[in-house]
């Protein structure tokens, strides 16, 4: 996958992952007794957040190609940049107004960041397997 690629289906995935799990946090919140309520202009923010963290990503570069130690290093910075980009945007945006409502955005940033991990890398095996195959389709005729 390139890079323009890369960066749009990662921003879907986050935006979309962001959305899914604060419906589903409304829904707790709601049937807990608190009410919560998205701003009209929370969406667009989610999306721009969602561009805005999969830039560094594309910058991460092929992690497949780093030994062990450097795979969880860079994974680490990777991973604290981006909670950093979004506890800025949470607090630039007001996504949180107290410390409960910020321990709920750091914990779906979180399952959000795992979740794009397992999507990105599913992605990954699909696009070797086409490779493959197209690879194997040649190789037969030739």
């Amino acid at each position: 996958m390139n890079g323009a690629s890369r960066i749009f289906v990662q921003s879907m995935a986050i935006a979309t992952a962001i959305l899914f799990l604060n419906g589903i946090n409304a829904v707790i919140q709601h049937f807990v007794g608190n009410d919560i309520a998205m701003e009209w202009y929370h969406p667009i923010t989610i999306v721009l957040t969602g561009f805005f963290c999969s830039l560094p990503t594309v910058l991460l570069g092929d992690v497949y190609q780093w030994d062990r130690k450097t795979f969880w290093i860079r994974v680490s910075i990777h991973c604290l940049s981006l909670y950093a980009i979004v506890a800025g945007a949470g607090w630039l945006f007001r996504w949180y107004t107290d410390w409960d409502s910020f321990f709920s955005v750091s914990v779906i940033f979180f399952i959000v960041y795992v979740f794009v991990w397992i999507s990105s890398h599913w992605l990954d095996k699909q696009d070797e397997k086409k490779i493959n195959h197209a690879l194997d389709t040649i190789r037969d005729e030739v």
